[in-house]
């Protein structure tokens, strides 16, 4: 389906955000970007900051529903998280649009100084956490984790190494930085395994208790 006139002017507010961030993005960088007028600007979105949460829904839309979908499914299990590790890799990894998560770098600039879109965020990881949560319990449920896995410490772990994925790929590291940090997450799912040599945070209540 064809972008409408107003989704592409959005589109293009959203990469400009996404690539420079919301302090150091200007209006008069977004007039030029979008081709809207500064009265039009203000019209429809009140504000620089409501065209920016205006930009963080549709990149919810349109990014971020895409990269979940593997971990959104309710029988999601655990291959399912490992693809969806795979596909944060592939697109941190890019030579040419290494910008990160828009979601996650808003997190760090903006979402503590700004009370409307730290809520926008929070709902986000929020969610992020849920997909792994349930993940997790149907990968215990088949007998990928072991009985013991506390599902909660690996949401919240699984959770984290997203922020550090998408943040490294932002840094100026080789793209074998970014393979290593990887197979660091797969290496921790493979330890909750029935039977696997135990490595890093093991993810088991008794481990929590200690």
């Amino acid at each position: 389906m064809a972008r409408t006139r107003s989704e592409d002017r959005l589109d293009r507010a959203m990469d400009v955000f996404w690539q420079r961030g919301y302090y150091d993005t200007s209006i008069e960088e977004l007039m030029s970007r979008t081709g809207l007028h500064r009265a039009a600007v203000y019209g429809s979105f009140r504000s620089k900051r409501g065209l920016f949460e205006a930009t963080l829904r549709r990149y919810q839309e349109k990014v971020v529903a895409a990269f979940v979908a593997p971990i959104a499914r309710p029988d999601a299990t655990l291959a399912d998280i490992d693809q969806f590790f795979r596909g944060i890799h592939d697109a941190a990894a890019q030579s040419d649009k290494r910008w990160g998560c828009l979601m996650i770098n808003t997190a760090s600039e903006v979402s503590p100084h700004i009370r409307s879109v730290e809520r926008i965020v929070s709902l986000y990881l929020a969610n992020l956490r849920g997909f792994f949560h349930r993940a997790s319990v149907n990968a215990r449920t088949r007998g990928d984790f072991r009985s013991e896995t506390d599902v909660d410490q690996v949401a919240d772990y699984l959770t984290g190494a997203v922020l550090g994925l998408w943040t490294l790929g932002r840094c100026p590291v080789p793209a074998l930085a970014l393979s290593h940090y990887l197979q660091g997450v797969r290496g921790y799912l493979d330890s909750l395994r029935p039977g696997a040599k135990r490595r890093g945070p093991s993810g088991s209540r008794a481990d929590r208790a200690s």
